[in-house]
């Protein structure tokens, strides 16, 4: 058991796009002789989401050696200590008062301070395994059913389901790529109309179909390889991949009733800690907050939870507010191709160049990676 008896522990549940952020900040704040920093995770190192839909679909370039990123250089100085497992419960009364979180292996661990980051639960090819070897093999899995398939039914119309599409194009042009999406437009009307409308042509000019007021429940096709929606359309398909949009990892945030939504994300106030309990914050993915899930947006969340744990640590009311962020959203189709919104100002969106220079090529994973204290 991690116990408090000489240093209080500041735990942070999830190592991702925020928690991430979040420790490293710390680490730089506080003073290892006076706190312990220990970051839960289930996996011992970062796993760059954006880089998933392409790597799940081809080795080229092998992407899974810069996405699968060491924590070696994301604590300041070594200050902090990573622990793997998943959180299973937290102990904790309501008020200004310390805790326990229990992890599944039983452990625990005392903390001062809880920071809640534990990301989403993602379906199909995103449904990433703990272990680096299950990893691997679950990536061999993928792009051995993508390369067999003729015909694939993508179910959901967001943002995971358009990079799909355009990477399945890139690699195998003459494979049958459906969409089924259950709105008049793809993507959500956080965006505008236009940019929706783009995006669909954008995607529609690879000879993907696109099916919209639609829905797909059962994900199997049936033995003569075909799919039914909802309406009773029937399609095609010896695959279906699930690209809705995720859950929110908060199974094991057993605090009193009302601090979950009705859509099971955390409440919190705009200083990111959590109603009823000012020892307890969150961010990223988990959180109730009407904007939406991308982690463009956590940095700003761990600069606010990371000010406001050191206010609180020193027995002071936080102050620092997240006041939310402008909707920014970059869309690959395939490596050379995209569409790009950001709602600023009138809300301008941009095509392949501005598309390709910010996220095609990359897929963001050099700024990541800088970010968790790699150069490059």
């Amino acid at each position: 058991m991690f116990n408090m008896a000489a240093r209080p522990n500041i735990v942070i549940v999830g190592a991702g796009g925020t928690g991430a952020q979040v420790a490293r900040l710390l680490s730089a704040k506080l003073k290892p002789d006076q706190y312990n920093i220990l970051v839960v995770t289930a996996r011992p190192y970062y796993t760059h989401l954006p880089a998933w839909i392409r790597m799940s679909v081809t080795d080229e370039g092998n992407l899974e050696d810069r996405a699968h990123i060491t924590y070696n250089y994301t604590m300041h100085n070594g200050n902090g200590q990573f622990v793997i497992g998943r959180a299973a419960s937290i102990i904790s009364e309501e008020g200004d008062k310390p805790g326990t979180l229990v992890l599944e292996s039983g452990e625990r661990i005392e903390y001062s301070v809880l920071v809640l980051t534990p990301g989403s639960i993602w379906e199909g090819a995103l449904n990433i395994p703990d272990s680096k070897k299950e990893t691997m093999e679950h990536l061999s899995t993928w792009r051995q059913k993508f390369k067999n398939a003729h015909d694939i039914v993508l179910v959901g119309g967001g943002a995971v389901a358009l990079e799909y599409a355009g990477e399945l194009k890139d690699l195998y042009p003459n494979k049958k790529v459906t969409i089924v999406h259950g709105d008049s437009l793809l993507l959500n009307d956080a965006y505008p109309n236009r940019f929706r409308k783009d995006v669909a042509n954008a995607v529609r000019s690879r000879g993907v179909d696109v099916v919209l007021d639609d829905h797909v429940d059962d994900l199997e096709p049936s033995e003569s390889g075909v799919i039914q929606t909802r309406n009773g359309k029937r399609i095609i398909a010896d695959l279906v991949v699930p690209c809705r949009g995720p859950k929110p990892n908060s199974g094991f945030v057993t605090l009193m009733p009302g601090t979950l939504s009705p859509t099971n994300r955390v409440r919190v106030s705009a200083t990111l800690q959590v109603f009823n309990y000012p020892r307890i914050f969150a961010g990223g993915d988990v959180i109730e907050w009407d904007q939406q899930k991308q982690v463009a947006k956590y940095g700003e969340h761990a600069s606010v939870i990371a000010t406001n744990v050191v206010t609180v640590l020193k027995g002071k009311l936080p102050s620092t507010l997240y006041r939310g962020a402008y909707e920014l959203i970059s869309i690959s189709n395939g490596k050379k191709a995209g569409g790009t919104y950001w709602q600023i100002f009138w809300g301008p969106t941009f095509g392949d160049w501005v598309s390709t220079t910010v996220k095609s090529k990359d897929l963001f994973l050099t700024w990541t990676r800088k970010s968790l204290g790699l150069s490059s």
